[in-house]
């Protein structure tokens, strides 16, 4: 959505598909990897075919984009008439990345596509979608957003001799049993910073979107906080996503407290890189838990640490790559 006309896509920007693309030349090799950009004012039409001849020329092998809307108009869907033209006059692999699958309505559009061609493979970041998109039919994920190793070097001499400052953190919106919750941890003694990366105080929903901190400021709160507590149901409703804030949280040392089941215990093991509660209310004595015992807090803090900066890139290219072999279609490492 956001491609190299916006100002996010640089270097620890915060912005996906830079961090996609440069993870995946850390993974292939740059030789393999090419952007495809789109004019916020260019015809579906036009980009359409800009596209089949470019991957077509080319002799690309796979092609990657976030299927949810078109590229550059959030209110337009037409992925179904490029794919319809694309898939009769290239043999390469459509790899569509989707966000949001827990909105009925996404995973309605995209199984439409994925109907096509046996060669559209969904790349689902936050939820399991086997089966969802063709009956037995397997496809990828949840797997992390990727950070590239890029961006975690420009992170590291960003947040190079602060300190810690809160004893946990909360970066999000706050709902009333959030706010029970800080409250609960504050009568306890416990420092608690929400939204640590901002340096003004908001009061309402337009001052919250002002005056936006960077990835650089987001990155720092999170490393200046002992503990942050990640929320991982969806605002679709009873769906519970993996969220990317697990991995950048843990990849600068702040142990992430979390409500998650059956997506972050896929790749972090509980209790030793990460902590685990099962109502907000269970959150105060977590907190404590770690802070009574500063030796195993650092422990966790360490090992979620070597864990993130593991998965950072393997973890998206590496799972695409075991989805693409369990659908027997090219796998990337393996192509010219």
């Amino acid at each position: 959505m956001d491609g190299p006309d916006n100002g996010s896509w640089k270097v620890a920007g915060g912005n996906f598909f830079y961090e996609i693309a440069q993870a995946a030349r850390e993974h292939a090799g740059a030789d393999k990897v090419s952007i495809f950009a789109v004019d916020p004012a260019e015809k579906p039409a036009d980009w359409h075919e800009r596209l089949i001849r470019y991957l077509v020329d080319t002799g690309a092998t796979h092609v990657m984009a976030q299927v949810e809307s078109d590229p550059n108009q959030p209110s337009s869907w037409t992925w179904d008439i490029l794919w319809s033209q694309l898939h009769s006059r290239w043999d390469g692999v459509f790899l569509g990345v989707v966000f949001d699958s827990a909105f009925r309505w996404i995973t309605i559009h995209t199984r439409r596509i994925a109907r096509m061609s046996p060669n559209f493979v969904l790349v689902d970041i936050c939820m399991p979608m086997d089966g969802v998109m063709v009956k037995g039919r397997p496809e990828v994920g949840p797997v992390n957003m990727p950070v590239s190793n890029q961006s975690l070097a420009a992170i590291d001499a960003f947040t190079e001799g602060m300190e810690k400052a809160y004893d946990v953190s909360f970066i999000g919106t706050l709902y009333p049993y959030r706010v029970e919750m800080i409250e609960a941890l504050e009568a306890r003694g416990v420092k608690v910073a929400v939204n640590p990366h901002r340096t003004d105080v908001t009061h309402d929903f337009a001052e919250s979107r002002a005056n936006q901190p960077t990835y650089l400021d987001y990155m720092g709160g999170l490393y200046q906080s002992q503990m942050t507590i990640n929320f991982s149901q969806s605002s679709a409703g009873n769906f519970q996503q993996l969220k990317t804030r697990v991995l950048e949280a843990a990849a600068v040392g702040c142990l992430v407290l979390t409500d998650d089941v059956d997506r972050v215990d896929r790749f972090w093991v509980p209790g030793e890189e990460y902590g685990y509660f099962a109502t907000p209310r269970d959150v105060p004595a977590l907190v404590e838990s770690f802070l009574g015992d500063p030796e195993r807090l650092a422990r966790a803090q360490a090992a979620g640490r070597v864990k993130a900066r593991s998965l950072n890139v393997s973890s998206f290219w590496g799972g695409i790559e075991d989805g693409l072999r369990r659908r027997r279609l090219p796998a990337i490492l393996e192509t010219s």
